[in-house]
C-alpha cells in the first residue's frame, strides 16, 4: 500500500503492550527450553467447581431445550427477547461477573462450559453471552473501571441488561492506527464531558445492547467509554446481516455530537487499546469454547451417517478414503477438547502469561472446527448441501444442519481476531525477547558493527550452546511410552526451531550494516533509529516466512498438550485417549518437517510477485498498467454492476 509504513500502524499495538514477568509455555518452546512442569500434570477441575459448573449446565441445559428452537432462529433470523430474559433470570448474563456484584462468578473452566454448551445449540445465541461478557462492558469494568463504575453497572448487567463492545470501523480494522472516531472534552454547567463522533462498524450485540464499552480517540489516545445506547447523538443506522448466525444482533453505528460524562472513562486516557487487547485474551478462549461445542454437535450425527449409510457394497465410514476423514474429525476434536481445557485452567493462574495460548486456543479452535465441518459435510453429500428445511419435507430423512454449521462455523475465523492477524500476534510475542535484545544494542547505541556483534555473541554464545546440549532432565519421564517418543520430539525440535529462527533472525544483520553505514559519516542517533527500523519493517513484511516458524511452534504446543491431556486420564479411564493423540501428533511431526524444509526450499518470492502483479490495474490504474496485469483472467463473463 503506498505510503503505508507498518511500524507506524504497529507502534499503538506495541504502545499498549505489557511485557509479562511471568512465563509462558509457548515462549519457552520458541526458547528451546520448554518448561514441560508448566503443562504436566494435566490441570483437572477440582470436584468442587465441576460439581457446581454440572448444577449450572444442567439447569441451561434443560432451558435450550425447552425454550430454544434454532430451525426457527434460522428461518426468522431473530433470538426470541423471551428467550434472552430466560437466559438472564438463569443467570447466564452475570456468569463471570463476581459475586459480590450480583454475578455468580463462576470459574473461567465453567463459564466456557456453559457456552460451549449454548453454542452447540446456537453460535449466535453463544456469542451474544459471550460479547456481553467476555469482551463488552462487565469484563472492562472488571479488570480495569473503578469501584464506583463497578457497583453502578456490573449487578445491571448481571441482571441481563445488555451489553456491547465497538472497536472496528469501516476503515479500521485490525489496524487500530486508522481509528477516527474522537472524543474532545468540554466542560459544561453539568461538569466536564466528552463529545463523541465517529462511526462503528460490527458492533457486537450493538441492536439490543443498553450499554456498550466504546473506543475513541482522546488527543490522538485511544480511550474506553461506557456508553448508554439511549444518549442521543447514538444511532444503529443498520443491523448487519451475514452468511451464518441469523439471530446475531450486529449493528453499523454512527455517533454524532454524543456527550458522555467525564467518569465514563474506563480506566486512565490512552489506556483504551490495552483495555481492549486484554479483555480479548480471556475473549478468545470462549470462541474456541464455542468451536469445540459445534464440533461436538457434529460429531455423533456424523459418526452415525457413516455407519449407517450403505454404497457400493459397505457402510460408507468402512471406505479408507472416509475413514481417514472420521479419524480426522474424532483426533481434532479431541485436539480442541484438550486445548480448551488446558488454557481455561492456564489462564486462571497468577503465574503465567497466558497471552499467546490463549491466541492459540482461538486460532486452532476455529480452524479445526472448519476442517471438522468440512469433512463431515463431504460425508454426507448432498444431504449436508441441502438445508435441513427442505430435508424435513422427505419421509425418512434426518433434517441434520449440516450447511447452516457450515455457515456458522466460518465466522469463528474471523471474529476476535481473524487466523492471520491471530499468527502474526503469536509471532510478535514469540519474537520479542530476541527484538527486545536487538534493539538495546542496534537501536539504542552508535557503537560499530564489531562492537555489537560482541556485546550480542556474549548472551547468545550460551543461549546457543543450550540449544545443542541434550536436557539434563529426560522428557520422557512425563507420559506413559507410547507418547513420550512425541515429547522427546518435541524438546528436540524445539531447540532446533530456536536455532533457525535465530538463524535467519542473524542473516539481517549484514543488511542493517549496509543501511547503517550510509549514516556513519555524521553519527546522528535519529538517523542509526531510522535504519533500524527501516529494516525491521522489511523484516516485518516477509509475513510468509516469520509464519512459517509459528506454525512449526503451534503445532509443538499442540502435540504436548494433547499429550498431556491424553496421560491425565490414565490407562483405566479413557485408554483411547492416548490412540487418539498418538494420530494427532503423526500429524503435527508431517507438518512441521514440510515447514522446516519450506524455510529453505520455498517460492514465497514468486508468489508474492504474481500477487502484486495481479493487483495491477486497479485502483484507477491507466491501461498500460491493467494490460501488464492479469486484467485477462477476468474476460469471458457477463458485466454486473454492485451497487
Amino acid at each position: 500500500m503506498p505510503g503505508f509504513d507498518l511500524i507506524s500502524s504497529i507502534r499503538e499495538i506495541e504502545a499498549a503492550r505489557d511485557d509479562s514477568v511471568h512465563p509462558s509455555f509457548v515462549g519457552t518452546l520458541f526458547d528451546g527450553q520448554p518448561k514441560f512442569e508448566l503443562l504436566f500434570p494435566f490441570p483437572r477441575q477440582a470436584e468442587a467447581d465441576k460439581h457446581l459448573g454440572d448444577t449450572v449446565c444442567a439447569e441451561i441445559a434443560q432451558f435450550l431445550h425447552d425454550h430454544v428452537d434454532p430451525d426457527a432462529i434460522e428461518r426468522t433470523g431473530h433470538i426470541p427477547r423471551e428467550v434472552l430474559d430466560g437466559l438472564a433470570q438463569l443467570g447466564c448474563f452475570g456468569l463471570k461477573i463476581p459475586k459480590e456484584y450480583g454475578g455468580q462468578g463462576l470459574s473461567l473452566t465453567n463459564y466456557n462450559r456453559v457456552l460451549q454448551l449454548v453454542a452447540s445449540v446456537s453460535p449466535a445465541l453463544g456469542l451474544i453471552l459471550s460479547a456481553h461478557q467476555s469482551v463488552g462492558v462487565a469484563q472492562a469494568l472488571i479488570l480495569f473501571g473503578s469501584e464506583e463504575q463497578r457497583r453502578r453497572y456490573l449487578p445491571l448487567l448481571a441482571q441481563g441488561k445488555v451489553s456491547a463492545f465497538a472497536l472496528t470501523e469501516p476503515a479500521a480494522g485490525s489496524d487500530p492506527a486508522n481509528m477516527t472516531t474522537t472524543a474532545v472534552l468540554e466542560t459544561h454547567d453539568d461538569g466536564p464531558h466528552y463529545r463523541i463522533n465517529g462511526e462503528k462498524l460490527w458492533c457486537s450485540n450493538g441492536t439490543i445492547a443498553d450499554y456498550m464499552t466504546l473506543m475513541a480517540k482522546v488527543d490522538g489516545r485511544i480511550t474506553a467509554f461506557i456508553v448508554p445506547m439511549k444518549t442521543a447523538g447514538v444511532e444503529v443506522v443498520q443491523r448487519c446481516e451475514f452468511m451464518g448466525f441469523r439471530g446475531l444482533e450486529n449493528a453499523y453505528l454512527r455517533l454524532t455530537d454524543v456527550r458522555i460524562p467525564a467518569e465514563n472513562v474506563i480506566g486512565q486516557i490512552g489506556e483504551g487499546l490495552k483495555i481492549a487487547l486484554t479483555t480479548l485474551n480471556t475473549g478468545r478462549i470462549s470462541v474456541a469454547a464455542m468451536c469445540l461445542g459445534m464440533a461436538k454437535q457434529v460429531y455423533a450425527p456424523t459418526m452415525s451417517w457413516a455407519a449407517e449409510r450403505q454404497q457400493l457394497g459397505d457402510r460408507i465410514g468402512r471406505h479408507e478414503l472416509n475413514t481417514h476423514k472420521l479419524a480426522h474429525i474424532a483426533t481434532h476434536l479431541f485436539a480442541s477438547e484438550a486445548v480448551v481445557s488446558f488454557v481455561a485452567a492456564y489462564a486462571e493462574r497468577h503465574d503465567v502469561d497466558f497471552r499467546v495460548e490463549s491466541a492459540i486456543a482461538k486460532l486452532v479452535s476455529s480452524l479445526y472446527l472448519q476442517e471438522i465441518l468440512d469433512r463431515a459435510m463431504a460425508l454426507r453429500g448432498g444431504r449436508g448441501y441441502e438445508k435441513a428445511a427442505s430435508l424435513r419435507q422427505r419421509a425418512g430423512e434426518t433434517p441434520f444442519p449440516m450447511e447452516r454449521l457450515l455457515r456458522d462455523g466460518r465466522l469463528f475465523v474471523i471474529v476476535e481476531g481473524a487466523s492471520e492477524i491471530m499468527k502474526l500476534f503469536i509471532s510478535r510475542e514469540v519474537m520479542a525477547p530476541h527484538i527486545k535484545l536487538a534493539l538495546r544494542w542496534l537501536l539504542n547505541t552508535q557503537d560499530r558493527f564489531p562492537v555489537i556483534a560482541g556485546n550480542l555473541g556474549k548472551h547468545y554464545l550460551p543461549w546457543y550452546l543450550r540449544q545443542v546440549l541434550p536436557r539434563s532432565t529426560p522428557v520422557n519421564r512425563l507420559a506413559a511410552p507410547q507418547l513420550a517418543t512425541h515429547l522427546r520430539y518435541v524438546e528436540t525440535t524445539s531447540k532446533r526451531l530456536a536455532r533457525v529462527l535465530f538463524q535467519q533472525l542473524m542473516r539481517t544483520l549484514p543488511e542493517y550494516v549496509r543501511r547503517r553505514s550510509r549514516f556513519a559519516a555524521d553519527g546522528d542517533a535519529a538517523s542509526f533509529q531510522d535504519a533500524t527500523l527501516d529494516l525491521i519493517n522489511d523484516f516485518a513484511r516477509r509475513q510468509a516466512g516469520i509464519v512459517r516458524f509459528t506454525e512449526i511452534g503451534i503445532d509443538l504446543f499442540m502435540m504436548a498438550t494433547v499429550c498431556s491431556y491424553a496421560e491425565s486420564f490414565g490407562e483405566r479411564e479413557r485408554p483411547e485417549a492416548r490412540e487418539l493423540a498418538h494420530l494427532f501428533c503423526l500429524d503435527a511431526r508431517t507438518r512441521i518437517e514440510q515447514r522446516f524444509r519450506a524455510v529453505r526450499d520455498n517460492h514465497d518470492e514468486v508468489a508474492t510477485r504474481v500477487g502484486l502483479r495481479a493487483l495491477q490495474g486497479n485502483d484507477g490504474a491507466a491501461a498500460a498498467e491493467r494490460q501488464s496485469g492479469y486484467s485477462f483472467l477476468g474476460a469471458g463473463i457477463a458485466e454486473q454492476t454492485y451497487t
